[in-house]
């Protein structure tokens, strides 16, 4: 794999779960292909899903020269562990094992209530029966912290942040009770390369 090779992260033109890979990567400063398929129709996307060589064709997926990498946890644990996101002690990984298990618990059941036909009647449900009781336990382990396992950025933190601010456009008033949760967010963006990033043309708002 060549060192100076661009890698190409591929996704539809959303955020979705792409948006955190992008992120670590434009945290990082690494320059990368950011590819998008047809969202609507998806024709371009299956007709090149089993041709690039994926173990397990999906997206998104990552290249970097021979590496190739499908499903979005897979690829945040190897930036991570690539680029210095990772806990270094066994208290923060026990921490970072567990929050990324349970975003992944709030994501699942959060689509459910994306994708239902009964959306507007799922979504007060939600908000004021599921998302404080989410919100409390997510406050409650980030406590005085400045990231979920400590003082140090995490992978997990840039998943967490993606999450949160779906839940910041979804309900803003509920997260507006969480104080550290706010400043989490407040934080995260005020890191100079996620700053720029977002003031560029190629962030998806």
């Amino acid at each position: 794999m060549s060192n100076t090779s661009v890698p190409t992260l591929a996704y539809f033109k959303i955020r979705g779960r792409a948006q955190p890979i992008r992120l670590m990567l434009a945290y990082k400063g690494v320059k990368f292909t950011d590819k998008y398929y047809e969202e609507e129709f998806k024709v371009e996307w299956f007709k090149e899903k089993f041709t690039l060589g994926f173990d397990f064709p999906n997206l998104p997926y990552y290249i970097d020269g021979s590496k190739k990498l499908t499903h979005t946890k897979a690829i945040m644990r190897h930036l991570a562990r690539k680029h210095g996101l990772v806990a270094t002690d066994e208290t923060g990984l026990e921490r970072q094992d567990m929050i990324e298990e349970q975003m992944t618990d709030i994501i699942a059941e959060f689509s459910m209530v994306l994708f239902t036909p009964s959306f507007e009647t799922a979504k007060v449900k939600y908000i004021a029966e599921t998302l404080p009781k989410q919100l409390d336990a997510l406050s409650q382990f980030l406590g005085t912290r400045q990231w979920f396992t400590g003082n140090h950025i995490n992978y997990v933190d840039f998943w967490a942040y993606e999450m949160l601010d779906w839940f910041r456009i979804f309900s803003p008033e509920t997260v507006d009770k969480y104080q550290n949760l706010v400043q989490l967010l407040t934080r995260f963006e005020s890191l100079p390369a996620i700053k720029a990033y977002m003031k560029s043309p190629e962030f998806i708002s």
